[in-house]
């Protein structure tokens, strides 16, 4: 696998322009005729992400014989485009440096950020296994893990970043997964969208069928099919049925190849389908892919629209001032306008100048405002108020309030604006599995044979999430949907 810097994978056909465009003609057209035979395997593998390359491998550590089909000729999902947070309590790094966790807070934390609409058993297996599956990909593949972030509640300590070594953390994760998977000798099939589930009599899942830039294939799988293909977020015509008309105006963050198989291969097989309208977002520049969240983390300045108004308390998480960005401005553009004392400029300066993306400085607001284009009376009337309402104790009494709890004043010079859109990152929908990774059906009876993981499953996420919890989410039920897989090919052999 080539070592792509981040800066590669930004000017790759996975980020361009052209490749988002060509979002609905990922596959060939269909070819009449029979499907040809694609070979027979144990498990089989949708999607080559953190999810399906876990499932896949643990499946093979489990003696199973597995193929892995991708529809694109590399790995090209979320993933790639992560920075690489992983959330777990229990960790060797929490033990390192005397952070005192325990199960039951990680899951109340976990709860409490979906607002009680999790799932509670996928949440208690999320939370029960996270530990030793932490350990297992930093022992078996060498993820390097850092050391746990310092950050609010419900985060705490909880969230490791991994260190990209040139590239996303997250596609260093990919990488190391893929290159172990090639070793332990998983099959991979390029260019291989799955299209259709088969099942038999019994309705189970038997294999599935393929769509390659020649012909189908049909695949046969003793042990079950995994669907690991994410979500729907680069799917206009599903978010806009299943969350809103006014998500189209959400920027992409994650990949443009996520465009919803979780959903049409489920649906003939009458899944259920939970949490359908939930996603997470943050910010974004589209043009660059830059995430700005250090900024709007800061807690520092005010926020406002193209036209100098504010419209969201500057207080909320960096997942509210990105939704509430683009449900509020036609444009999805705001920028975030902080002094010389915000502590999180260098980091935020130093990311927009390695991806060249554009931020302005100046000595005055005045200044700013004719560099932003944004109508500097608007403007000067708003950092008015907020310096005022720091001095008068009256930030609660401005429309949206404002709730900084320690404010700072926009008061010493020079000043800066950076730029952001809202933008979705993943959606959270899809078909809900139970504790060992089965797909459920409206009866809530599981589908033999069928599984999934990561976003292409539902369940676990709603609302909002801690950061890090995807990757970990992927790697909890990924090992379980492997295990499972292996065991019940073994159970069809016998």
């Amino acid at each position: 696998m080539p070592a792509f810097t981040r800066r590669d994978l930004l000017k790759s056909s996975l980020f361009g322009g052209a490749a988002i465009a060509a979002t609905t003609h990922v596959a060939a057209a269909p070819i009449k005729g029979a499907a040809k035979n694609g070979g027979d395997f144990d498990v089989i593998v949708l999607g080559c992400g953190v999810a399906g390359l876990v499932t896949a491998i643990e499946a093979k550590n489990n003696g199973a014989q597995v193929a892995l089909l991708e529809k694109m000729d590399r790995p090209a999902g979320n993933a790639i485009c992560a920075l690489g947070g992983f959330c777990a309590w229990g960790s060797r790094h929490q033990k390192a440096l005397g952070i005192k966790d325990s199960a039951e807070e990680f899951y109340t934390a976990m709860m409490d950020i979906s607002a009680g609409r999790a799932d509670p058993e996928l949440t208690r297996v999320y939370t029960e296994n996270i530990p030793g599956d932490t350990d297992w990909l930093e022992k078996e593949f060498k993820i390097p893990f850092g050391k746990p972030r310092t950050a609010a509640y419900p985060r705490l300590n909880r969230v490791c970043s991994i260190d990209g070594e040139g590239v996303t953390g997250g596609a260093n994760v990919v990488f190391k997964l893929l290159e172990a998977a090639k070793k332990l000798g998983v099959q991979f099939f390029w260019e291989h969208k799955a299209v259709e589930l088969l099942t038999n009599d019994c309705g189970e899942v038997t294999g599935v069928i393929a769509q390659t830039p020649v012909d189908k294939r049909k695949f046969s799988a003793k042990g079950g099919v995994a669907i690991c293909t994410g979500g729907f977020s680069a799917n206009q015509e599903m978010t806009d049925k299943y969350i809103g008309g006014w998500a189209s105006r959400l920027a992409l963050r994650g990949s443009p190849y996520t465009t919803g198989e979780n959903i049409s291969l489920c649906m003939p097989l009458y899944a259920k389908f939970v949490n359908m309208d939930q996603f997470h977002t943050g910010p974004i520049v589209s043009e660059t892919h830059v995430n700005p969240n250090e900024i709007l983390n800061s807690y520092n300045g005010i926020i406002i629209d193209v036209h100098g108004k504010r419209f969201v308390d500057e207080s909320s998480t960096y997942v509210i001032k990105s939704l509430e960005c683009a449900r509020q401005t036609l444009e999805n553009r705001a920028w975030v306008i902080v002094d010389s004392k915000c502590k999180a400029l260098a980091k935020v300066t130093r990311r927009f100048k390695l991806l060249n993306t554009t931020f302005y400085q100046a000595n005055s607001i005045e200044e700013l405002c004719k560099l932003i284009k944004a109508p500097a009376e608007v403007v000067l009337r708003n950092v008015k108020r907020y310096n005022d309402g720091i001095k008068n104790n009256t930030l609660m009494d401005m429309n949206p309030p404002c709730t900084y709890k320690n404010p700072i004043p926009l008061a010493n010079g020079p000043f800066y604006a950076f730029p952001f859109e809202g933008g979705m990152t993943a959606t959270f929908g899809g078909p809900l599995i139970n504790s060992k990774a089965e797909v459920q059906n409206n009866e809530l009876r599981s589908i033999p044979g069928l599984y999934a993981a990561g976003n292409a499953a539902g369940g676990l996420f709603f609302r909002n999430y801690i950061g890090g919890a995807q990757f970990g989410g992927a790697t909890v039920f990924g090992r379980i949907a492997g295990r499972e897989m292996a065991a019940r090919a073994k159970g069809k052999k016998a």
